[in-house]
C-alpha cells in the first residue's frame, strides 16, 4: 500500500485463477469449483458453529521460523457466485509495546492478544475454475499464502483434492516471451534475502544460491544484479547467442507461468530481450500483473461488503472476459 494525499492509501488489487485436481476416485463426483466450495464451507462452519478458526503454520517444522495463517472471514454470495474472504497472518517475533492514553506506561500485547496483518480477496466461481481478486498486503497473507492454506484444508482435512494448480493473469503475456525470445541482452533483478525461501527449491540452487551466500555471510536487506550481455550506450551488441541467460530467462518464465507464487520473492524482475524480428523488448514482470489501484480512506472501509464494492465493477469486467 501506498499513502496519498488526504488521507487516502493506494489499495492495489491483483488476480489469479486456482484450480484443485480432485482425487482420482473422486472426479466424479467433485470439481475444481466444488472442492473449492467445500473448502470455504469448511472455514465458514469453524468460525460460525464453532466460534474458531482453522489455523495452519506455513513454516511449520521449521526451525526458529513461524508463518501462522487463518481465514477469519469466508461469506458466500450465491447470486453472484462469489465469495468474500479475508486471511489474517500473526505476526512472529518481538512484540511492540502499547502506551496507554493518558499514561506513562507501556503495556505489553501479550495481554490483549497477537498482532495480525489482514488481507482480503473475492472468489468467483462462475467459470469451471476459481478466480481471485487479492488485495495486494505487503505484510499480509499473500496469494502464496492462501494457495498453500487451501491445498492444505483439501488435501488433509477433506481430503479431496491431490494438487492444485495457480496462474497469474497478465497483462503481458509469458506467452509471447516464451514464443518470441531471440537473446537476452540484460537482467536487472532485486529481491530481498529474507524472500528467497519462496522459491521453488531446485530454482533456488539453479540460479540464485549466489544471492543465498551473500544473504548469510553479509545480511543485506536487498541484493540487486545487473547483467549486460551488450556493452551499454556504445551500440555495441552481442553477436552470440546468450545460450545460458536465455535458458534462465525461459526456465524462470515457465516457472512464473506455471508456479506463479514464485513472483512474489522478487522487488524487480526486469530483463531487456531481442525477439525473432530483431526487435528489441522489455518483460517487466511486477508491471505485467493484471491489476487495479484505487485510493481509500482505509478509516470508512470497515465491513466485508465495502470491500467488496471497492472491485466488483473491475471483478466484473475481467469476468466478462474469460
Amino acid at each position: 500500500m501506498n499513502i496519498t494525499q488526504d488521507n487516502l492509501t493506494e489499495v492495489k488489487f491483483q488476480y489469479f485463477s486456482l484450480k484443485f485436481t480432485p482425487l482420482n476416485h473422486l472426479k466424479d463426483k467433485f470439481d475444481s469449483n466444488d472442492i473449492m466450495r467445500n473448502v470455504v464451507t469448511y472455514i465458514s462452519r469453524k468460525l460460525q458453529d464453532d466460534k474458531e478458526g482453522h489455523l495452519i503454520d506455513r513454516h511449520e517444522g521449521r526451525p526458529n521460523s513461524m508463518r501462522e495463517l487463518f481465514m477469519n472471514r469466508a461469506v458466500f454470495l450465491p447470486k453472484e457466485k462469489r465469495i468474500r474472504c479475508s486471511m489474517a497472518l500473526l505476526r512472529s517475533g518481538r512484540e511492540p509495546l502499547l502506551k496507554p492514553r493518558e499514561q506513562f506506561r507501556l503495556v505489553s500485547m501479550n495481554a490483549l492478544g497477537s498482532i495480525a496483518e489482514e488481507t482480503h480477496f473475492f472468489i468467483d466461481y462462475s467459470k469451471g475454475f476459481s478466480v481471485i481478486c487479492i488485495e495486494y498486503q505487503h505484510f499480509g497473507p499473500r496469494l502464496s499464502d492462501i494457495e498453500y492454506y487451501f491445498r492444505n484444508v483439501a488435501q488433509k482435512v477433506l481430503k479431496q483434492s491431490k494438487a492444485t494448480e495457480v496462474n497469474l493473469y497478465m497483462d503481458v503475456s509469458i506467452d509471447k516471451a516464451l514464443s518470441n525470445l531471440k537473446n537476452v541482452l540484460n537482467m536487472d533483478i532485486k529481491v530481498q534475502p529474507k524472500n528467497l525461501p519462496q522459491l521453488d527449491v531446485d530454482i533456488q540452487g539453479r540460479y540464485f544460491t549466489g544471492m543465498n551466500n551473500i544473504a548469510n555471510t553479509l545480511k543485506p536487506k536487498y541484493i540487486k544484479i545487473e547483467t549486460f550481455f551488450q556493452t551499454p550506450g556504445k551500440g555495441i551488441k552481442s553477436t552470440e547467442l546468450n545460450k545460458e541467460a536465455n535458458k534462465m530467462f525461459i526456465d524462470m518464465l515457465e516457472r512464473f507461468k506455471g508456479r506463479s507464487f514464485n513472483i512474489d520473492a522478487f522487488d524487480s524482475f526486469v530483463v531487456k530481450y531481442e525477439d525473432k524480428e530483431g526487435v528489441e523488448e522489455v518483460f517487466n514482470l511486477l508491471n505485467s500483473k493484471r491489476e487495479f489501484v484505487i485510493p481509500v480512506d482505509l478509516k470508512k472501509i470497515t465491513k466485508s461488503k465495502d470491500w467488496y464494492s471497492l472491485i466488483e465493477e473491475d471483478f466484473n469486467a475481467l469476468m466478462a472476459t474469460l
